[in-house]
């Protein structure tokens, strides 16, 4: 098996690394279980590259693993054809349980990702292989109109109400790694990639020619649609590894426990002072809305400012005065209620990170009084700065 404390040996278009190598013993395991991984995961494979002489780029299976886990990989349902992802799993963990009773409940379809088979590791009792349908990560692709966030969000606040009403908590709704992502929440991207998206070349259909913009003619080949164009979306939450799961609502109390890399963001989670984990799944989308769209500096997008105010009532300090799921699906169905055609096709701006970071500077210098500094001539500024403290840091290496 994958031995997930040995990080990759710096795989190559070539070469596998040591946790790609523990993937290749397991793909005839796989395959008679139904389930095919890509031809860089089969044993005695030799890269296309060598063979053909084309270059690393021109072939599929150059793409390897990024992660340093490496516990998700991709495969392929021989019976249909259906592309699916395999993630190994503790067999006595949250993340099993949970997911498998979120399948089996009612309306479950509509808001968590299935899991479609756990298979039982050969040998290894205590682990298995966990089927889910492959999908996209939601903000892999940029949303371009306001109308397009909206039907985003309220299917994020439809899914977490579904879920406490479940009696489950999420916790990890999002994680912190630099910045806030959606990492744990996944879109159905049939609609908008019809001919379907490659595991690791995300912008690719086969892992070698990249998909073209949708221009009105669906005969395109590899075309990639806006979620406009495509239609309805779905959303889906999933990884319910750090979950917790009451067995009635009347049994439901505080938990401790440190949840993803969240202390310093929202200081009441704590591995010893206990609190509630429904209205910490409400902070958490709080501050997903908060860090990644709306604080100048941080956000991505120009043109949802209208979330401030309901993004200051879920990232509340005291969850008494914190609205739970329910409340805040009302709340967000009150917000956009008066919002017309026109203000939903409202274009967003997408702010790249150059842009980001100017805006940040610039805030930061006006909040100390440098207001004479404009926008444009932040820059240099910045350059300056930079310069200085590259030239501190070389002088304290000197010294060491």
């Amino acid at each position: 098996m994958p031995d997930f404390s040995v990080p990759p040996t710096h795989p190559t278009f070539s070469t596998r690394s040591v946790v790609e190598e523990g993937w290749a013993a397991w793909q005839p395991f796989l395959e008679h279980n139904g389930y095919m991984l890509r031809r860089r995961y089969h044993p005695g494979w030799v890269s296309e590259a060598q063979t053909t002489g084309k270059g690393e780029f021109e072939c599929e299976d150059s793409s390897h693993l990024q992660s340093t886990k490496g516990r998700v990989l991709d495969a392929t349902r021989i019976s249909d054809g259906m592309q699916v992802i395999l993630k190994f799993v503790e067999t006595a963990s949250e993340e099993a349980a949970i997911s498998a009773f979120l399948t089996n409940e009612p309306r479950a379809e509509k808001h968590t990702l299935p899991v479609l088979q756990l298979i039982p590791l050969s040998g290894h009792p205590e682990l298995v292989f966990m089927v889910m349908p492959r999908m996209r990560l939601c903000d892999e692709d940029l949303f371009g109109t306001v109308g397009e966030f909206v039907e985003f969000l309220e299917q994020i606040w439809q899914g977490l109400v579904f879920l406490h009403s479940q009696n489950v908590a999420h916790r990890s709704v999002l994680l912190y790694t630099g910045d806030i992502n959606m990492s744990n929440i996944f879109v159905d991207a049939s609609p908008t990639i019809p001919g379907g998206f490659h595991f690791i070349r995300a912008y690719t259909s086969d892992g070698v020619h990249d998909l073209t913009r949708y221009r009105g003619d669906d005969s395109q080949p590899r075309l990639i649609k806006t979620r406009t164009d495509a239609g309805p979306m779905k959303y889906y939450y999933t990884d319910f590894e750090l979950a917790v799961h009451f067995p009635s609502f009347e049994a439901r109390g505080l938990v401790t426990g440190y949840v993803g890399h969240l202390r310093n963001l929202v200081p009441e989670l704590s591995d010893t002072v206990p609190y509630d984990p429904f209205k910490v799944d409400v902070r958490l989308v709080g501050e997903m809305v908060w860090m990644n769209h709306l604080l100048t500096g941080l956000q991505w997008y120009d043109g949802i400012d209208f979330l401030a105010p309901f993004a200051a009532k879920l990232r509340h300090r005291s969850p008494k005065r914190r609205p739970d799921a329910e409340e805040a699906l009302r709340l967000f169905r009150q917000l956009v209620s008066k919002f017309g055609e026109k203000d939903l096709t409202t274009p967003l701006q997408y702010l790249d990170a150059g842009e980001r970071r100017k805006r940040w500077a610039s805030l930061f210098l006006k909040r100390h009084g440098f207001n004479w500094f404009s926008t444009t001539s932040i820059a240099p500024f910045l350059f300056l700065c930079l310069a200085v403290l590259t030239l501190k840091y070389t002088k304290i290496c000197e010294v060491v």
